[in-house]
């Protein structure tokens, strides 16, 4: 057992859990408690229509990789496992308009495993000066890495592109800015955006590894959290068009995500929106993300229209 205080170096977390940098973009993951850990929580990205301090999809992305790094700590069995959200609920715990954060948020993560391979983690996110701002809960199916290769073995592709000082190649600046990029910083850019009714949906893809950058090594998969920043992004936009204001934002209430399955390189997606109920300021939306006819994930999310 971890003693209490500890910080976690990188390498300790990567021989754990399943993601690397820039998807993990966690700061000083500190043990303490019993399946309990702490962490600076980063804002990469422009909360755009959300007028919070950060968009829901990100505090997801942050809040999620931190309950997997608790429920590493207290995992029964030594080795690197492979911790894949199938669902999460959340609450905004602040309905008042904010601006970005400027400096890092705070998490903390409590987690157990609650079977041979599934946990749960119930995380909480705070502003620096420790106000709540969002509670997640969060469920992981969790599968040894040598179980992942295995089942995931058609969709095996080498992510480690970053290139070796001595692989005798030339390259301008710009190339090695591209190549170091973080593809988490900006939103999806999203294309054939469709309307009809009170529905809309748009397309990305094909999904590229680059997209994919730490999520995961050997099997690019689009995370869990970004296929829900897409699906919260034509939610938004589609509330925007049903209320004819181009400018307005909103404070998400609360959401519930369900996963299904994966959506990997090479593979297009469509995100589809639905506003189900308007009740004065409340939106209320069934999302989901498919490939095919497969549906990878449906996401309930309410909105707050604050100006």
């Amino acid at each position: 057992m971890l003693e209490p205080h500890t910080v976690l170096t990188a390498s300790e977390l990567y021989s754990r859990i399943c993601v690397r940098d820039p998807y993990f973009a966690l700061k000083d993951v500190t043990v303490i408690g019993q399946g309990e850990v702490a962490a600076g929580v980063p804002v990469q990205q422009d909360p755009d229509m959300e007028a919070g301090c950060i968009g829901i999809a990100e505090a997801g992305r942050h809040l999620a990789i931190l309950g997997s790094c608790a429920a590493a700590v207290v995992a029964p069995r030594e080795g690197q496992h492979f911790y894949l959200a199938t669902g999460a609920r959340g609450q905004w715990l602040n309905p008042e308009p904010q601006a970005r954060a400027s400096e890092l948020l705070r998490g903390s993560a409590q987690a157990e495993h609650t079977g041979e391979r599934t946990a749960k983690a119930h995380t909480l996110l705070s502003s620096p000066d420790g106000t709540p701002l969002m509670r997640l809960d969060v469920d992981y199916d969790v599968l040894p890495a040598a179980t992942f290769t295995r089942l995931f073995a058609k969709a095996r592709v080498d992510m480690r592109r970053e290139p070796r000082l001595d692989d005798g190649v030339r390259r301008a600046p710009e190339e090695w800015a591209e190549l170091r990029q973080n593809p988490y910083g900006k939103p999806l850019a999203l294309r054939d955006w469709h309307p009809d009714g009170e529905c809309l949906s748009a397309t990305l893809g094909p999904v590229t590894a680059d997209m994919c950058k730490g999520h995961f090594a050997l099997h690019p998969a689009m995370p869990v959290a970004v296929v829900a920043g897409g699906m919260t992004r034509v939610a938004t936009a589609l509330l925007r068009r049903l209320e004819g204001a181009p400018s307005a934002r909103c404070v998400t209430k609360g959401v519930r995500l369900v996963a299904h399955s994966l959506a990997y390189a090479g593979q297009t997606v469509r995100f589809s929106a639905h506003r189900r109920t308007r009740e004065g300021a409340d939106h209320d939306f069934r999302c989901w993300a498919e490939v095919g006819e497969r549906v990878v994930a449906e996401l309930d999310i309410t909105f707050t229209r604050v100006d």
